[in-house]
């Protein structure tokens, strides 16, 4: 660049007030704000202190209780919130016909079933986002495909719009804009139905943090 070159840059360089860059500023703190709502937090983990200030063991956030809800496992059996209460549940939104993350989604859950094997108090609970075609028996099929233990990890279909709201409003997860574009994260709830995890179903450490804060909650007394 030459002498004259950089003298012509400069002359046109737009004069930027300082109200522009405050301006700009708020904007965006207030798209941060938004993104806030829609995203589920990955830190799932507080610390508490005994009565002398000391900080003891860690324990799981409260995200909130899930609530009332009815659907259809794949037993063609009716499901509700009631159905949690007692276990230990890891949640995910999947849908048979899907091509994209569900398989590994899916694949996962079977990993989870055989890692808990053991534990009464474990299940898994995978709902379908693709309601009018997973029927019970296409879920049922499709969980044998996956080795899975129908008496500990459960299938649900419904209505549509009904799963959408769960989705949303109960867990937290999805767009509104279309359902089918689901979240690929593993939500963990606790035995008197409140969330207490979100956790990235594709990254091997949120994995491990999953099977971690999935005893923490085993290890819990009611």
């Amino acid at each position: 660049m030459t002498e004259d070159s950089g003298s012509v840059n400069q002359k046109y360089r737009p004069n930027i007030s300082g109200r522009f860059w405050i301006i700009w500023i708020l904007a965006l703190v207030l798209v941060g704000c938004q993104l806030a709502k829609k995203t589920p937090p990955s830190v799932t983990h507080s610390t508490e202190e005994n009565g002398t200030g000391t900080m003891q063991k860690e324990s799981l956030l409260d995200y909130g209780t899930v609530p009332s809800f009815e659907l259809v496992d794949q037993n063609r059996n009716a499901f509700s919130k009631d159905e949690l209460l007692g276990d230990v549940w890891v949640v995910d939104f999947v849908f048979t016909t899907c091509a994209g993350p569900c398989p590994i989604m899916t694949a996962q859950f079977a990993e989870l079933q055989d890692r808990f094997s053991e534990l009464e108090n474990f299940r898994l609970l995978s709902v379908s986002v693709n309601p009018e075609y997973d029927t019970p028996e296409v879920l049922k099929s499709y969980g044998d495909n996956y080795g899975a233990d129908h008496s500990r990890w459960t299938f649900l279909t419904g209505d549509r719009e009904k799963i959408h709201r769960l989705a949303l409003e109960g867990f937290h997860v999805g767009t509104e804009e279309d359902p089918i574009f689901h979240s690929t994260r593993f939500i963990l709830v606790d035995r008197v139905g409140k969330i207490r995890g979100y956790y990235i179903s594709t990254e091997q450490i949120e994995m491990e943090r999953l099977w971690t804060d999935a005893e923490l909650l085993l290890d819990e007394s009611l």
